[in-house]
């Protein structure tokens, strides 16, 4: 569960620097020159943690529950994030793509993090 947590954390800081950057770029273009290879290295960066955080908390949660939606769902997104890193459908797609996997990722820590409460809640007897 604590690896759902530290996932659906990162999936948050990306969404974030995703949303603020274009923001931050139409308050100030002259400042877009200067962060589009840092956005780029940010991407990789966060990429870098998602996937072995991701990967193990989505097998973790599999083991556990032995439902396999989370699963696939956290995988669809990793690669999605992937794709818009490694640029394969160009630069310009960079965003785009890795918002709509950190949705997806974020949405399949949260699957996960639900079903671990609920699980908690029932061996408990709360």
């Amino acid at each position: 569960m604590r690896l759902d947590a530290l996932g659906l954390t990162l999936s948050g800081l990306c969404l974030f620097h995703c949303v603020a950057l274009p923001i931050a770029a139409f308050s100030a273009p002259t400042a877009l020159g200067l962060l589009t290879p840092t956005d780029t290295l940010a991407h990789i960066v966060l990429l870098a943690f998602a996937l072995p955080i991701g990967g193990i908390a989505f097998f973790l949660s599999w083991r556990r529950h032995r439902t396999s939606g989370a699963l696939i769902v956290g995988i669809v997104g990793l690669v999605i994030m992937a794709l818009g890193v490694s640029h394969i459908f160009g630069h310009e797609n960079e965003v785009v793509l890795t918002i709509t996997g950190a949705l997806t990722v974020a949405g399949a820590h949260g699957v996960n993090l639900m079903r671990g409460h609920q699980q908690t809640d029932l061996g408990t007897g709360k």
